[in-house]
């Protein structure tokens, strides 16, 4: 039994299909099957139950995955070590980020990180969840940060947290900036959100549909940025979570009002492949990017918390 092997099994486990692990691994799926075979002799075992969708494995085979990840995060953080220099942090970070994310909390993180390291070579993705999560999952990126809903064989979720969201309007629809909300008590909106099923959407659509928010019409739109110049330019709103709604409380054109009921909230986590452990480079922008989302959390909540105090003192 050789690493080729492992990796080989591990691919054939997380793709359920010869075919794909090749693609994956650009070989061939008569190469990987060869070499499945091989295992599986050299064990006296089967290991994967062979159909005519793919590939699964065997019970034999699931607990033998389970060893497979382990030997591939050993040898991976091995790697690791022998690739940090005495002189100086090298390497290189691809990583993905959730759009709202990448544009209002990454910034700074990485402004700081290439001026801190500059002999890491970096390159930051931003798109669809199911694009990011699909590329951490076959090694394109070193890991995502955004919203996930369904696990998957071969992926790592860590939950980074829960967190708050408002409502951003067109000034046009003539809310008071920074008053709290309760949605069931305005009138109906007309409520623009973002085309991508993440964790914040169902919720918004579950509300609508249990009466808890007021709806007159609603328009999907896949880009942010699009969809932030279509509220600046209309009587339109969107729930959308704090980072974004904290860029545009100087924005003329758009209103934004923290909302008291219903209570909503958006969950982010951080994803990588299992078997692929952060780099110290990928470790170090994480925790810049973590120190950033701390710190506007912070002024989120102070920012809240003065206009509560505000309001109650003119009560």
């Amino acid at each position: 039994m050789d690493l080729r092997q492992i990796r080989y099994f591990v691919a054939a486990c997380e793709e359920g299909s010869l075919s794909a692990a090749a693609n994956r691994l650009h070989c061939t799926a008569s190469g990987v099957s060869q070499q499945m075979s091989a295992l599986e002799a050299q064990v006296r075992m089967r290991l994967l139950e062979r159909t005519r969708r793919g590939v699964v494995p065997t019970a034999a085979g699931r607990r033998f995955y389970d060893r497979c990840l382990a030997i591939l995060k050993a040898v991976s953080e091995a790697q690791i070590e022998l690739e940090d220099f005495d002189a100086g942090l090298s390497g290189s970070i691809s990583a993905g980020f959730a759009p709202g994310i990448a544009k209002a909390i990454l910034p700074p993180a990485l402004a700081r990180f290439t001026r801190e390291y500059p002999r890491v070579d970096i390159s930051i993705a931003s798109g669809s969840a199911d694009t990011l999560v699909e590329d951490a999952a076959n090694g394109k990126l070193d890991f995502y940060v955004g919203q996930f809903s369904t696990p998957q064989i071969g992926l790592s979720e860590l939950p980074i947290g829960r967190f708050p969201v408002a409502l951003l309007s067109g000034s046009r629809r003539g809310f008071m900036p920074m008053q709290p909300l309760r949605l069931r008590e305005v009138s109906p909106l007309r409520l623009f959100t973002p085309s991508a099923a993440n964790s914040l959407r169902p919720k918004i659509e579950d509300a609508v549909r249990h009466g808890e928010i007021p709806v007159e019409r609603t328009i999907l739109i896949t880009s942010l940025s699009a969809g932030l110049e279509f509220l600046s330019q209309t009587d339109w709103s969107s729930i959308l979570p704090y980072w974004i709604c904290l860029q545009e409380l100087g924005n003329e054109r758009l209103t934004v009002n923290p909302i008291l009921s219903p209570q909503l909230s958006i969950d982010v986590e951080l994803i990588h492949a299992t078997s692929q452990p952060l780099s110290r480079p990928a470790q170090l922008l994480y925790s810049y990017f973590r120190q950033e989302l701390k710190r506007t959390e912070d002024e989120w909540r102070r920012i809240i918390d003065s206009g509560l105090r505000d309001s109650d003192g003119l009560l």
